[in-house]
C-alpha cells in the first residue's frame, strides 16, 4: 500500500512540477518515501523529466482519438538546453493517422531507428502528456489527407496476405414417408467455395455435389473468375464467368473479359442509387440480401430498426429475397420489390463497364454465343446525365442512349430509348423499339422513398439479348412467349419513426399477343413495442387471359414476444398466422432461445393447416444449432401427416497463409476477411460474434468487413487468459475487396510477478527506476516502487530485466519465476540487478 500511495504522489508530482516551475522550482522531499530513497533516485523527477522507454498511450491528432499504441520513448535535448523525451514515430504510423507522408519526403528517418522527422512539416508539433498518457499531434490541416466520409484514403486500402481460402458447407437428410407405400430416401449436399488471394488478384470458385437415393450424382459449377481491382481507375478487371451490371442493360451472364468501373471504391454521396431495404431485428443480427440466388450484402446491425442503402443490386429490377438471421435462432425471411429508378450522377463522375465473351445461359442445351456490351454514363453540368450502351451478337444488336437529370429535392427522372434488330431462330428479322421512364424520390427528413418505372415497348419486334439467345439456342418455340406491351411498378417506403414502418407496392403489365393483363400490389408493415415484435404483409394479385380471370391473394401477421424474464436465454415466443385466398389457412406457434453464451440456438414450433372438407393437417419442427471457433453445426428434426426428416448440416471456412492454417465459421469470401492475430491469446471473443474466439494459437477469423471503409476489429479483455495480456483491444483495418487483412494484436504471453530487486550489496534498488524484459520483440515496463519491488505481466519463467534511473544509470537482473503462486495468481520472487 505504502508504493502505491508513493507512485500515484509521484504521478501527479510529475504532472503539476512544469506548471509550477513557471512561479518557482519546487522539488520532491524524497525522505518522505523512506529512508531508502534519496534525492539522488529522484533527481529526474525534480527536473521535470521522465525516463525514456516503451509506453503505452493514447495517440490524438488535431484532436481526434486515432488509436492506442506502444510508442518507444528517447532522450532529448530542447533549444533551452533542457531535456525531455521524444516519440519515436514511423512514416507508416503518421501514414495511418492521416498524415500526407507521400508530400514530405523528408519525414524518412534514419535506417537504424526509423523514426520520422516531424519537423519536415511546417508548424508540426507533438506532446507527450505523461501524466494522462497521451501523445498529441498538431498537424496542419494542409498536410493532411481530406476526409472523405463513407471511404478511407486510397493509400490506406490494404490488398491483404497471399493466402487459400474456402468454405465449405455438408448437409444430409433422411425422410421417412409414412402410409400404405412406407419409403425411406437419402440425401446429401456439399459445396465448396475455394479461392486464392495473391496480391490484388482474386481467385474464386463455387462447385457443388448432390446425391439422391436412386438418383445419378450430379456436379455443378455456379461460377470460376479471376478479378482484381485497378485502385487508381477505381474500377475491376474480371476474367471469367460472371454477371454483366444493369444500370443500362438488363444485367446477363457471360464468360469472358470485362472492365468495369467498382462504385465501392468511391464516396457514397457519388454512388449511383440502391434499393433501400428496411426492417427490424430483435437480436444482434445478420442481415443476407439475395437477389436470384446470389448474394448481395451479408452484414451485421443492431437490435432494432435498420435501413440498407449500401446495396449493389445485379438486376434492373425484380425481388429481394431478405434474410435476418436472428441470433435467437428464429430467421425473418421477406422480400422487397424494386425496379433500378432515375440515373443521375454528380458533375465529372464517370461509370462504365466493357465487356467481350460468350453468353452464358441457364440452359444446358445448345452452344454460347459470342457477345459484347459496352456502357457508359456520364454527370453533365446542370445536374444531368448522359448514358448510352450497345450490346451485340451474331443474332442480335441493340443500342441504348437516354438523359437523366437530377430534380433536387423532387427527385431525379430520366428517359431513354433502346433500338435492337434480331434474327430469330426460324430466320426471320424482327425490329423493334423501348421507352423507359424513371422517377425516384427519397426524402432523409421523413424517411421516404418512392420510385417509379415504366416501359413501353413501342412494336412487337422489339427483344432483349437474354430473350433471342435463351429462345434461339435452346430450340424453342420463339412464338409461344407472351411479349408485353407495357410494364408499369411502382414501390412506396415510410418510416414511422418509433411506430414502425409501411411500404406499399404496385405493377400492372398488359401483353402484345391477347388483351389480357396481370396486376399485383401489395403491403407490409412492422414495428417493435417493448421489444414485442409485429409484422403484417399483404399482397393481391389479378390475372386476365381472354375470357379467363385469376385472383390471388395472401395475408400474413407475425409477432415475437420476449420471455427471457421468465425462461431467460433471450427465450422468445413466436406466432404467425398465413391466410391465402385458396388452400386453408396455417397457424404456427413456437419457442426459440439461446444458451452458453449465445453459441447454442434452438427452436420448436408446431403448426396447423386447414383445408375445406378435410382434415386439419399439422406439422413440427426442433432444431439445434451450435456455433463453434472452428464452423457451425446444426441438426433438426419435423413430422408431418405423411412423413418425418432429419438433418444434419455442417460449416465453416479455411485459411492458410504464412501465418498457419485457421479453421472459422463461413468466410465473406466477396467483401473481406479479417485474420485475427492474438499469438498466445486463446479463447478470447472477437466483436462479441457467438463463437468466433481466437484458437490455441491466438488465430481466428472476423467476417463481412465493409472494403474500402475501416472496420474496427475488438478482443474482449475481459476474457483474456490469466498469463496474457494485450496493449490495445481495437485494430483498425482497411481491406479491398475480398482481401485477407492482418489485425494484429500486440500479445504479452506470461507470468503477472512482484519482484523485489537488489543491488549486489543487498540494498533496495533506487525509487522511480524503470524496469523493462529485455526482448528482441519488446517487453513490458514497471516503475520500481519505494522498497525496490516492481509489478510486471507477460514475463516468461526466466528472462532478465535491464533497469535504468538517474543520469544514464542502468543495471542488468536474472530473475527466475517460483513453481508457486501467491494470492491473487501473483509469483513473487527477488533479484539481484548487476
Amino acid at each position: 500500500m505504502r508504493f502505491w500511495i508513493s507512485f500515484i504522489a509521484l504521478t501527479v508530482w510529475s504532472a503539476l512540477l512544469p506548471v509550477c516551475a513557471v512561479a518557482k522550482n519546487y522539488v520532491f522531499d524524497a525522505s518522505q518515501l523512506g529512508e531508502n530513497v534519496s534525492n539522488a533516485d529522484i533527481a529526474l523527477f525534480n527536473q521535470g523529466r521522465q525516463l525514456p522507454g516503451t509506453y503505452t498511450v493514447d495517440v490524438l491528432v488535431n484532436r481526434e482519438h486515432v488509436g492506442s499504441e506502444n510508442i518507444v520513448f528517447r532522450s532529448r535535448e530542447t533549444e533551452q538546453g533542457k531535456s525531455g523525451l521524444e516519440a519515436c514515430l514511423s512514416v507508416e504510423q503518421l501514414s495511418r493517422y492521416g498524415v500526407k507522408v507521400e508530400d514530405h519526403p523528408g519525414l524518412t528517418g534514419t535506417p537504424d531507428e526509423n523514426c520520422a522527422d516531424l519537423s519536415a512539416i511546417p508548424q508540426a508539433q507533438v506532446e507527450f502528456q505523461f501524466s494522462s498518457q497521451q501523445l498529441l499531434l498538431s498537424i496542419p490541416q494542409v498536410a493532411m489527407r481530406p476526409i472523405v466520409w463513407g471511404i478511407a484514403p486510397e493509400s490506406l486500402w490494404d490488398d491483404g496476405l497471399p493466402a487459400f481460402l474456402m468454405n465449405y458447407r455438408f448437409s444430409n437428410t433422411q425422410t421417412e414417408y409414412k402410409g400404405n407405400y412406407r419409403s425411406r430416401n437419402s440425401s446429401q449436399y456439399v459445396q465448396l467455395e475455394p479461392g486464392a488471394n495473391i496480391g490484388p488478384w482474386r481467385l474464386r470458385n463455387n462447385t457443388a455435389w448432390h446425391k439422391s437415393q436412386g438418383q445419378p450424382v450430379r456436379w455443378q459449377k455456379s461460377y470460376t473468375y479471376a478479378e482484381r481491382g485497378l485502385n487508381r481507375l477505381k474500377s475491376r478487371l474480371t476474367l471469367g464467368e460472371q454477371f454483366t451490371p444493369s444500370n443500362v442493360f438488363d444485367s446477363f451472364p457471360f464468360r469472358g473479359v470485362m472492365l468495369h468501373s467498382d462504385d465501392t471504391m468511391v464516396a457514397a454521396s457519388m454512388r449511383a442509387f440502391a434499393p433501400v431495404v428496411r426492417g427490424i431485428a430483435r437480436t444482434h443480427a445478420r442481415v443476407e440480401v439475395k437477389q436470384n440466388g446470389y448474394t448481395l450484402y451479408n452484414a451485421v446491425v443492431a437490435p432494432g430498426a435498420f435501413a440498407l442503402t449500401d446495396l449493389s443490386a445485379s438486376n434492373s429490377g425484380g425481388e429481394l429475397e431478405v434474410t435476418v438471421w436472428e441470433t435467437d435462432g428464429k430467421p425473418q425471411v421477406f422480400t422487397v420489390p424494386w425496379q433500378t429508378p432515375a440515373i443521375a450522377l454528380k458533375t465529372g463522375y464517370l461509370s462504365y463497364s466493357v465487356m467481350v465473351g460468350q453468353y452464358r445461359s441457364s440452359h444446358s442445351e445448345g452452344e454460347a454465343p459470342a457477345v459484347g456490351q459496352v456502357t457508359v454514363m456520364y454527370g453533365l453540368p446542370r445536374s444531368l446525365t448522359a448514358y448510352g450502351g450497345l450490346q451485340a451478337t451474331e443474332n442480335y444488336r441493340a443500342v441504348t442512349t437516354g438523359l437523366g437529370a437530377s430534380l433536387g429535392r423532387w427527385g431525379a427522372l430520366s428517359l431513354d430509348g433502346t433500338q435492337s434488330d434480331q434474327k430469330r431462330n426460324d430466320s426471320k428479322n424482327e425490329t423493334g423499339a423501348s421507352w423507359r421512364l424513371r422517377y425516384s424520390n427519397s426524402v432523409e427528413t421523413t424517411n421516404s422513398a418512392f420510385t417509379l418505372e415504366s416501359y413501353q415497348y413501342s412494336s412487337a419486334g422489339y427483344n432483349t439479348l437474354s430473350d433471342v439467345l435463351d429462345v434461339y439456342h435452346s430450340g424453342r418455340n420463339d412464338n409461344q412467349r407472351e411479349r408485353s406491351k407495357s410494364l408499369s411498378t411502382v414501390t412506396l417506403s415510410q418510416s414511422l419513426g418509433d411506430a414502425g414502418y409501411i411500404g406499399l407496392n404496385g405493377s400492372r403489365e398488359t401483353y402484345r399477343n391477347h388483351s389480357g393483363h396481370k396486376d399485383s400490389w401489395g403491403g407490409s408493415y412492422g414495428t417493435t413495442i417493448k421489444n414485442v415484435s409485429l409484422s403484417l404483409n399483404w399482397t393481391q394479385s389479378h390475372s386476365r387471359h381472354g375470357e379467363q380471370q385469376r385472383n390471388n391473394s395472401l395475408f400474413s401477421i407475425s409477432a415475437s414476444v420476449p420471455l427471457d424474464w421468465w425462461l431467460g436465454g433471450n427465450t422468445r415466443a413466436n406466432y404467425q398466422m398465413t391466410s391465402p385466398s385458396s388452400g386453408g389457412s396455417t397457424q404456427q406457434v413456437g419457442l426459440s432461445g439461446q444458451a452458453f453464451d449465445r453459441q447454442l440456438n434452438w427452436n420448436v414450433s408446431q403448426s396447423w393447416r386447414s383445408v375445406k372438407n378435410s382434415s386439419n393437417h399439422s406439422t413440427g419442427m426442433a432444431r439445434l444449432g451450435w456455433s463453434g471457433n472452428c464452423g457451425q453445426l446444426s441438426g433438426s428434426y419435423s413430422y408431418s401427416d405423411t412423413s418425418s426428416q432429419t438433418g444434419m448440416d455442417a460449416a465453416g471456412g479455411i485459411i492458410i497463409s504464412s501465418e498457419g492454417m485457421t479453421l472459422a465459421q463461413p468466410l465473406d469470401m466477396n467483401n473481406g476477411v479479417a485474420l485475427v492475430a492474438a499469438p498466445g491469446a486463446s479463447g478470447v471473443p472477437v466483436n462479441g460474434w457467438p463463437g468466433v474466439k481466437t484458437d490455441y494459437r491466438g488465430y481466428t477469423t472476423l467476417s463481412y468487413l465493409i472494403p474500402y471503409q475501416q472496420n474496427t476489429v475488438s478482443l474482449d479483455p475481459t476474457r483474456l487468459p490469466a498469463d496474457a495480456e494485450i496493449t490495445q483491444t481495437d485494430v483498425k483495418v482497411i481491406p479491398t475487396k475480398g482481401a485477407v487483412t492482418r489485425a494484429a494484436f500486440a500479445t504479452h504471453v506470461g507470468g503477472r510477478a512482484l519482484i523485489s530487486l537488489k543491488r549486489p550489496d543487498g540494498q533496495v534498488l533506487s525509487f522511480g527506476a524503470l524496469a523493462t524484459l529485455s526482448s528482441k520483440d519488446g517487453g513490458t515496463s514497471g516503475v520500481v516502487g519505494d522498497g525496490g519491488q516492481v509489478y510486471l505481466t507477460g514475463l516468461p519463467d526466466a528472462g532478465q530485466l535491464m533497469v535504468q534511473w538517474g543520469e544514464g544509470q542502468q543495471c542488468r537482473a536474472d530473475y527466475l519465476l517460483p513453481g508457486v503462486k501467491a494470492e491473487a495468481g501473483l509469483y513473487m520472487t527477488e533479484a539481484v540487478c548487476r
